[in-house]
């Protein structure tokens, strides 16, 4: 009877460890959203580091915001953004690219961050706004800006 009660209470034991443990490690859509923000953010980090736009060219939307230095300002379709981002990157060639503040967790997730380039020989620093917007439930570029 003692033993009977003993693996009782090892199997409730276990059951409760593993409904603390599901209930702490779920993930609810919620998070999964603000994981996936957080995740484009840093791909577009990487591709911007490395003047590689294809790392981010897929989260572009249809009509995105660009805002150069160079004076490019308007709204581009997903292609010609990638080729305005990439003749831009190819002037102002990254030398380091880190996204100072990002906010992942809210209905228009933001990031900014400072990107220091060489044009021409000539060493500068500008500053890097990018914004994404929710369509047919997946993150897209809306707007990104290099001043």
């Amino acid at each position: 009877m003692e033993k009977m009660r003993t693996n009782s209470k090892n199997i409730i034991r276990v059951i409760l460890i593993a409904l603390l443990f599901s209930i702490f490690n779920e993930v609810t859509p919620q998070d999964k959203k603000i994981n996936d923000a957080a995740k484009i953010f840093l791909r577009i980090e990487e591709g911007i580091g490395s003047a590689t736009v294809d790392k981010f060219s897929s989260f572009f939307s249809s009509k995105n915001y660009l805002s150069l230095s160079n004076g490019t300002n308007g709204y581009f379709s997903a292609n010609q953004s990638f080729y305005v981002i990439k003749d831009f990157l190819s002037v102002y060639q990254p030398i380091n690219f880190k996204l100072n503040l990002v906010n992942s967790d809210s209905n228009t997730p933001f990031a900014s961050g400072t990107l220091k380039y060489s044009s021409n020989g000539i060493r500068g620093i500008a500053l890097v706004y990018i914004s994404l917007t929710q369509i047919d439930n997946h993150w897209r570029i809306s707007q990104i800006t290099i001043k």
